[in-house]
């Protein structure tokens, strides 16, 4: 992820990954030395020098394509779960391949802008959660079913996507309400 420096057309990057096994860590790298070329210092880059902020993980049950997100602090804390629903060749056969459906879920957040404490036995288990369609002490999010028109699945986006493309989609909170969406507008 890049960052545009005040007053000049000079990009940083700002956050950066590394994948190792089947998790994927994430750092800031605001805090990073770096050399007179603005590359980063790899030397720096490491779980304990403050600038790591946590990791994506992979489910490990092979079957299902899901990734949770956890914090940097010692107990790891999840902080958020995506699940992807995957479709049966059957499916895909009779059907075509219909557009992707994706379930996603954060913690609740106080007034203070903290994540609320999840009971004990549902802790880092919002992909079991989702799974099992239990919202105790989560939010939940999709993706927005699309219409099967002519031939084609479309999104209304309002005039604000240009260009068709499968990685279109909108996200609704639980009362089906739009609250963010991704579609293409260019090449």
């Amino acid at each position: 992820m890049f960052q545009d420096t005040e007053g000049t057309s000079e990009r940083i990057a700002v956050m950066m990954a590394q994948k190792q096994g089947n998790a994927i860590r994430i750092w800031d790298t605001r805090k990073l030395p770096r050399d007179n070329l603005n590359n980063i210092s790899i030397k720096h880059v490491n779980k304990k020098s403050g600038n790591y902020l946590g990791k994506v993980k992979k489910s490990e049950k092979k079957e299902l394509s899901a990734f949770s997100l956890f914090d940097s602090k010692e107990d790891k804390a999840q902080i958020a779960a995506v699940v992807f629903d995957t479709f049966h060749m059957l499916q895909q056969w009779k059907e075509g391949i219909p557009p992707r459906k994706i379930k996603m879920a954060i913690p609740h957040v106080d007034d203070k802008g903290s994540s609320e404490m999840l009971p004990p036995y549902l802790k880092n288990k919002m992909v079991e959660s989702l799974q099992r369609k239990v919202t105790t002490g989560i939010h939940t999010f999709s993706s927005k079913e699309p219409n099967f028109e002519r031939g084609q699945y479309r999104l209304n986006f309002s005039g604000r996507v240009t260009l068709a493309s499968v990685k279109n989609l909108q996200i609704t909170n639980a009362d089906g309400e739009i609250c963010s969406q991704f579609g293409k507008v260019g090449t």
